[in-house]
């Protein structure tokens, strides 16, 4: 459980897996605020409403963000700086996935490009923008939503279905992750104080039934998805170490190898 209020920012959480993270984190801890992302107003509100029936009584706050658009993207640092301050935790779980053509070269490179910019860039770009806001608060996060299908080893050991542009494009945000983790941690002992270090996390929550999946039938239930970044949320005494990708499985967090 989280001892502190905290001021949480969620991309893509009008449906599917952000809306339970928020869910699930909001019902623990309903003394944080949660600021829920929408490409949709009108869907964000429709989210807003389904989190009230749910029994959600932690304030939701709702910003429109379209994740590759970079004038929403600045918009929404100034909003959250001129409303709260700070920000805690940063969340990039917005995301799309494409079939990866065969024959098509100009269609391979569009979706190369278009997995790209919204799975990595995107997420690059909007911690960049949140990052002094981040700076604001005593324990920052960046929470980084990522794939098994990202992680080399389980790709290569596991039977798991195949979606090369996908899973590269999540394979680049664990990069990602790993070279923030450690610019960040030089940046701390250069500095031997000052700002708080910010913790980089990866998130592997697993196949889940959901839009994105087409609600598959042997995929796990969205909210025991979200418990994996719900707990990275909570964990004011920094058991979980940044740099690192993490999963929930079977009632505990684990490592998943790179």
């Amino acid at each position: 459980m989280s001892t502190s209020p905290k001021i949480v920012l969620c991309t893509g959480a009008n449906q599917g897996l952000g809306y339970w993270i928020i869910q699930v984190a909001a019902l623990r801890d309903p003394t944080s605020t949660y600021i829920l992302c929408s490409r949709s107003l009108e869907n964000g509100k429709a989210a807003l409403q389904k989190l009230k029936d749910a029994g959600v009584t932690a304030k939701i706050d709702l910003l429109q963000l379209e994740v590759t658009d970079d004038n929403q993207i600045a918009a929404a640092a100034k909003y959250v700086q001129e409303t709260y301050g700070r920000l805690d935790v940063l969340i990039n779980n917005a995301g799309i996935a494409r079939m990866l053509p065969e024959d098509d070269l100009p269609a391979i490179r569009r979706t190369f490009n278009e997995l790209l910019n919204v799975n990595l860039t995107s997420a690059a770009v909007i911690i960049a923008a949140f990052k002094p806001l981040l700076y604001k608060s005593a324990d920052p996060k960046v929470i980084n939503i990522t794939s098994g299908l990202g992680s080399c080893t389980n790709t290569l050991t596991r039977k798991m279905f195949r979606a090369p542009a996908y899973g590269t494009s999540k394979t680049a945000l664990n990069g990602l992750t790993v070279h923030m983790q450690a610019a960040e941690n030089d940046r701390v002992a250069a500095e031997q104080g000052g700002k708080p270090l910010i913790r980089f996390y990866v998130c592997a929550p697993g196949l889940l039934k959901t839009a994105f999946t087409n609600y598959l039938g042997v995929a796990k239930e969205p909210e025991l998805g979200a418990e994996v970044v719900v707990r990275l949320i909570a964990d004011d005494q920094k058991t979980f170490e940044g740099g690192s990708q993490w999963e929930f499985e079977e009632g505990e967090m684990r490592r998943v190898p790179w």
